[in-house]
């Protein structure tokens, strides 16, 4: 075994523990990149955080998420689905009037797993478990694949251009948090559901044309691509790679494909999933404009889109490049588009492991990611602000589920990633 390369602190490095194998935990995609990878990371089931403060600030999230009620987080689904549910709601985001109830639960399940390969925590483990179960019953009593927390009419206004607040992305969060209930704790059922419920997706879009589905798509519609994708990976079912495919945002994505910054006045946190599934598509189909335009607009947004910080965008939003000194607010570097940036960060460096690309992980990490925890409540922020006097606003145990509640759930689960790489064979990358 080489060391051949150590990016970025040790001590950071010094601060986990690795299990030295390649390639020890099978994978479960039934598809193989054909696009060229020249690092893979470890698991995080081989990697485990020691003493320090990401372990400080792992250990409060998993406290939070132990504390999160089943029967509470199953209600709006339940609700919805018709089942009986005599569980108190939960508030903010996903309080039953909420348009974009249920997000959270996906998170939920993301972060769930995420932290049971970081610990190995079977009781944590078994609550998610019950909270796939669950959506499983509330799938089954719907009939016809459908999965959401929000009644199907949301879906008809989104496609029709009517005002409605973001179901696909709402949708997203739960389809991947039930893929990684799969992927990392060999849930099946977990699998069964998301691909029914892709199947229902697939019904819904084979009714549009391609222009109606391009004008579904100007509404906030998460990483849908992404998550279609990832489900044709597992699976190995084309049409899911081709549903994958029908949810590119055209507007956004061929600029970028053209090496055109056309982002300035976009709602900045809209536009990171879909690069992840044009990064992911890439990685799937070898089409070299797909990795463009995730490798692009990684270049823009560190470069020339962020603060010091590493974090971006102003009131959600991005604003002229040439002018960021004056968007110093409280409201600046949205935590969502730095959780995103860092999954961005993560993809194209196992394309092309350079530095500059460890570099911003793991700058961005510690200025914004383990900054936005509360290490007293292990509540999250939704803004790092920059301006100077300003207080940083956190969220409540059972009140908020903002998105960057959810994203913040997951932050804090995964410290062990993106720390080690290899290439298969003998060659180690340390961040």
């Amino acid at each position: 075994m080489i060391h051949k390369r150590l990016l970025l602190s040790v001590a950071w490095a010094a601060a986990v523990s690795l299990g030295f194998a390649w390639n020890a935990l099978p994978a479960r995609a039934a598809v193989p990149p054909k696009a060229p990878l020249k690092a893979e990371p470890f698991s995080l089931k081989q990697v485990r955080i020691l003493d320090g403060p990401f372990k400080h600030a792992m250990e409060l999230d998993h406290k939070y998420l132990l504390s999160l009620d089943v029967d509470r987080l199953l209600h709006a689904f339940r609700v919805n689905a018709g089942l009986p549910s005599p569980a108190k709601p939960l508030g903010g985001w996903e309080e039953l009037k909420s348009e974009v109830r249920g997000h959270s639960v996906g998170h939920f399940l993301s972060a769930c797993a995420l932290m049971y390969a970081s610990t190995g925590d079977e009781a944590l483990k078994a609550k998610a478990d019950r909270v796939v179960a669950g959506m499983a019953e509330c799938q089954a009593k719907m009939g016809n694949g459908y999965l959401s927390a929000f009644p199907e009419e949301f879906i008809d206004r989104v496609e029709a251009c009517k005002p409605v607040w973001a179901p696909w992305y709402t949708i997203h969060k739960i389809y991947a948090g039930l893929v990684d209930m799969y992927v990392l704790c060999g849930n099946k059922q977990a699998l069964e559901v998301v691909t029914k419920a892709c199947d229902w997706v697939k019904a819904r879009s084979d009714k549009l044309s391609d222009e109606q589905m391009e004008k579904m798509l100007g509404n906030e519609h998460g990483g849908m691509n992404d998550v279609l994708a990832e489900v044709y990976a597992l699976t190995g079912d084309e049409k899911y790679l081709k549903l994958s495919q029908r949810f590119n945002h055209h507007a956004v994505l061929d600029p970028l494909a053209k090496r055109q910054d056309r982002l300035t006045g976009l709602h900045a946190n809209t536009q990171f999933p879909k690069i992840l599934g044009a990064g992911r598509q890439y990685e799937l189909t070898g089409r070299d404009d797909l990795r463009t335009v995730a490798a692009f607009f990684w270049d823009v947004v560190t470069k020339e889109r962020s603060y010091v910080t590493g974090g971006n965008s102003d009131g959600e939003m991005f604003t002229a490049k040439e002018h960021l000194s004056q968007h110093l607010g409280q409201n600046t570097t949205e935590t969502c588009n730095t959780y995103n940036m860092l999954k961005i960060t993560r993809q194209i460096f196992t394309w092309d492991p350079k530095p500059e690309y460890a570099d911003y992980y793991e700058r961005t990490l510690y200025n914004q990611i383990l900054a936005s925890q509360n290490p007293e409540t292990g509540m999250v922020l939704y803004y790092l602000p920059l301006k100077t006097g300003v207080p940083k606003v956190f969220s409540t145990p059972t009140d908020s589920f903002w998105c960057c509640v959810g994203t913040g759930m997951e932050n804090h689960a995964k410290y062990g990633d993106s720390i080690y790489f290899h290439d298969g064979q003998k060659t180690l990358y340390v961040n």
